[in-house]
């Protein structure tokens, strides 16, 4: 689904990695930087100096990631200070220009799946910490996007409240949907079920069309 293809960008050198549809995927780092830098590569924001990232949609591999194809959980807050969880929610659906026929179903569904259903009157600025990182993501999958991809979103966290959104992640990922978690914390119990690389250290697995 997605392809790095010898990715070469300040400290990112020679980076090949294949991602394939509906896995759960860890990218880590030590240096917060070069996760930053991965995250903008991969929402287009930043272009690699050499090497490539490709898409798959519907068949075709793309250098440009497909609108509605992929959602972003960014490190830092985005939800806006003065509205509740739902007015966030409800701003982010018609900003994305879905349909809000179904508003109010959708938001108490996906305020359950993060388990805010409770705080859905809160604003931000009342949520705990790992409350907060819950409510970016419930913004992330308001569309259920086919891929999630989350910025350094557990540094900071302690090691009870990482192990609850890696949980929630697992969880995600059994819906279908692809998860590409990119870390710079070293307070990860992931499991076998999620790949884990290193974004320096890795050597890609030579496959037969890996480089299509």
């Amino acid at each position: 689904m997605i392809i790095f293809n010898n990715v070469t960008k300040k400290g990112i050198k020679d980076f090949s990695l294949y991602i394939k549809s509906g896995e759960m995927i860890c990218i880590n780092d030590k240096d917060s930087k070069k996760i930053n830098l991965l995250f903008k590569l991969i929402k287009g924001e930043e272009r690699p100096a050499s090497g490539e990232i490709r898409f798959l949609h519907k068949g075709t591999y793309t250098a440009e990631i497909p609108d509605n194809m992929a959602a972003y959980v960014f490190k830092k807050n985005i939800l806006l200070a003065k509205r509740t969880l739902e007015e966030n929610l409800e701003y982010i659906m018609r900003v994305k220009e879905l349909d809000m026929k179904d508003c109010s179903s959708r938001i108490r569904r996906i305020l359950d799946i993060v388990d805010l259903k409770q705080y859905r009157s809160k604003s931000p600025v009342e949520l705990l910490k790992h409350q907060l990182i819950r409510a970016n993501i419930a913004q992330g999958i308001i569309s259920y996007p086919p891929i999630l991809v989350l910025e350094d979103i557990l540094l900071g966290l302690d090691e009870v409240n990482t192990q609850g959104i890696i949980h929630l992640l697992k969880r995600l990922n059994r819906f279908s949907m692809t998860i590409v978690l990119l870390s710079s914390s070293s307070k990860m119990v992931l499991g076998k079920e999620v790949r884990k690389i290193n974004l320096i250290t890795h050597y890609p697995e030579k496959k037969k069309g890996f480089y299509a």
